[in-house]
């Protein structure tokens, strides 16, 4: 809850001008600050959402808000655009990426980073799932699958260890996740629990960018996962006020956040060798994930449980209807 300051923020980002953004659920809370971050710094960013009018209010708000103050350089402002997705619906997954990939012939980073918290257990995405690891896993699986042409070309072009793929966990992956992190009879099977759903989704996003990065990383796509922080945003909007309301006076700024973002998505010091680690907050390296979670991102075939690969089958497996032929 307390981490250290941020060594990198809007105040020492390099410039973005010609690389291009994709940030899922950018009209609020991380996604939000990282839109305007990459703005100002003149970058071409694309607004994932399932909600227009909230995204076409962010991009106005973000377009009137102040800049830090104005310089040769910085005066260079980005792109700012919207394309409908909803993660709950995998549907719209391919229609979004068909949209972007006839405005764009580059990807520089994807951004993971929409999700739900605490839905309740009577709720289903449009395919009859679980919401959790249906919007948290399998959406952004399928979004990550259908870019991955972009991405690999983009990084066969761009300067290396510089396009990355982020995915959004949780530090409830450490206090609240099963034992494993998540099981695959959870996905078929889900328990009463929707707190335990989440914190499995979240061990899940880990699974997946150790998965993407073991399979794919030779093209030179760096896939990374990270705990952005303990923060005030929309992810709260449907969990019970007695679980976060004794925490909130020390949750931290959305943008706080972003920095933990813009520290995997940008710094140098990372390289292809770091993919599939997992970061903290507020830009740093997890010293030590749980034994168990660590066991699942292995096969059997390497000492571990199988998890993560059970994990990226069934994502597979339900994805397979909306993959274009």
């Amino acid at each position: 809850f307390f981490p250290p300051k941020a060594p990198l923020t809007e105040s020492n980002l390099p410039r973005q001008d010609g690389k291009v953004f994709i940030i899922t659920g950018g009209s609020s809370g991380i996604g939000f600050e990282l839109a305007r971050i990459l703005y100002y710094a003149g970058g071409t960013v694309y607004i994932m959402s399932h909600h227009e009018r909230r995204a076409l209010q962010a991009i106005e708000t973000i377009k009137a808000s102040p800049a830090a103050p104005p310089t040769a350089e910085s005066s260079r402002l980005g792109v700012l655009k919207f394309i409908h997705l909803d993660l709950a619906d995998l549907s719209t997954v391919p229609t979004a990426v068909a949209s972007f990939q006839s405005a764009e012939t580059r990807l520089d980073v994807l951004f993971n980073n929409a999700g739900i918290a605490s839905a309740p257990l009577d709720m289903k995405t449009a395919q009859g799932l679980e919401p959790h690891f249906g919007t948290n896993c399998l959406g952004p699986f399928l979004l990550t699958k259908l870019l991955l042409p972009t991405l690999n070309s983009t990084a066969a072009m761009a300067p290396a260890n510089s396009v990355r793929v982020i995915w959004t966990s949780s530090i409830l992956v450490e206090l609240g996740a099963p034992e494993g992190g998540m099981t695959i009879t959870q996905l078929r099977d889900p328990s009463k629990n929707r707190n335990e759903h989440y914190s499995a989704s979240k061990a899940g996003n880990w699974f997946l960018a150790s998965e993407y990065q073991n399979r794919f990383g030779d093209k030179g796509v760096i896939h990374l996962t990270t705990n952005p922080g303990s923060l005030r945003t929309n992810t709260w909007r449907t969990t019970p006020k007695i679980y976060y309301w004794p925490f909130y006076p020390i949750l931290s700024r959305p943008v706080d956040g972003a920095h933990t973002n813009l520290w995997v998505a940008f710094s140098k010091d990372i390289t292809s060798s770091d993919g599939g680690r997992y970061a903290m907050p507020f830009g740093r390296w997890h010293p030590g994930q749980r034994h168990d979670v660590v066991l699942a991102l292995k096969s059997k075939e390497e000492g571990g449980t199988g998890e993560a690969l059970g994990l990226w089958d069934w994502c597979e497996e339900q994805a397979k209807p909306f993959i274009p032929g």
